[in-house]
């Protein structure tokens, strides 16, 4: 690893959500602030949105029977206090929540577990855009892969194992097939006007990224953290593809904004899940 590393001896129960003051919250506060925290990150329709797909995801988990209806009815209760304080929340106060939770991500990504079995890998991303969606998520659904594998049967009943197991699955193929779309069009419809432009003596221009908005080594605890990985970086070179655009007055600007808002609207709801499944298995962890 290039990072500093600390080992934590058996359960990791250091990333537990904090407020900007380093109180701990309790786990409901804790699921419907992960919509708040993006708010320096992102517009407050993209909040909004987040909030809304948190409800989704509520009802989602009641549907499945994995949370009762008053469960049900208190997260949704707490993501409505959320979208109440977000709204009312001063410009400083969001940046630190947003600061205070990608700290929190920096630290796991720099902590190992003892007696896990990992693949290292080189993170690269070249666009700023996916910077802070990997930093703010993705350390969490690594961690709550490996949580799940060895707290999940203390944590759920078999069939609700069975049932978030085979969510995760489809909403990630579903996701990977998405980016795999994405980077499929962009490089055919890249191809097809750059062959066009030098056919017609056209000025062709070639933009590249010379310094990437991050690089570095993590480690990954699971297959299912590899591929989110893997849909990031493809979605990453779909975005190289559409700097191309751009450069060359084939795309506008603002219909790039909007391909990545779409990703990024595809990506979060998984996310989420991921992230609240993780907070359910920090509390048996913490009770160990």
């Amino acid at each position: 690893m290039q990072n500093a590393i600390e080992k934590v001896e058996g359960a990791d129960n250091s990333e537990v959500a904090v407020t900007t003051n380093g109180g701990i919250l309790p786990t409901a506060d804790a699921e419907a602030s992960a919509a708040a925290s993006s708010a320096g990150a992102t517009s407050p329709s993209d909040v909004e949105q987040e909030l809304n797909e948190m409800e989704n995801a509520v009802d989602a988990l009641q549907r499945d029977s994995l949370i009762s209806s008053t469960d049900a009815d208190t997260q949704k209760g707490e993501v409505a206090r959320t979208r109440k304080m977000f709204r009312e929340m001063s410009p400083d106060d969001r940046a630190k929540i947003v600061a205070r939770r990608r700290e929190l991500g920096r630290q796991i990504l720099t902590r190992q577990l003892a007696g896990a079995s990992v693949v290292e890998t080189m993170v690269k991303l070249n666009h700023t855009r996916l910077k802070p969606l990997f930093e703010q998520w993705w350390p969490f659904m690594n961690r709550m892969t490996i949580n799940l594998s060895r707290f999940g049967h203390s944590t759920f009943t078999a069939s609700e194992l069975s049932t978030i197991t085979k969510h995760f699955e489809t909403q990630m193929a579903n996701l990977e097939a998405y980016v795999d779309e994405q980077l499929r069009v962009a490089e055919g419809y890249r191809a097809s006007r750059e062959q066009e432009m030098a056919s017609s003596g056209a000025m062709i221009w070639k933009p590249s990224v010379t310094k990437p908005s991050m690089e570095m080594v993590v480690e990954a605890y699971s297959p299912f953290a590899m591929r989110a990985l893997g849909v990031l970086n493809k979605f990453d070179r779909a975005m190289d593809h559409f700097d191309f655009m751009v450069w060359n007055a084939i795309r506008d600007q603002s219909d790039v904004n909007e391909e990545i808002n779409r990703f990024l609207r595809k990506f979060q709801p998984l996310a989420i899940r991921c992230y609240t499944t993780h907070l359910r298995l920090m509390t048996t962890v913490r009770n160990i």
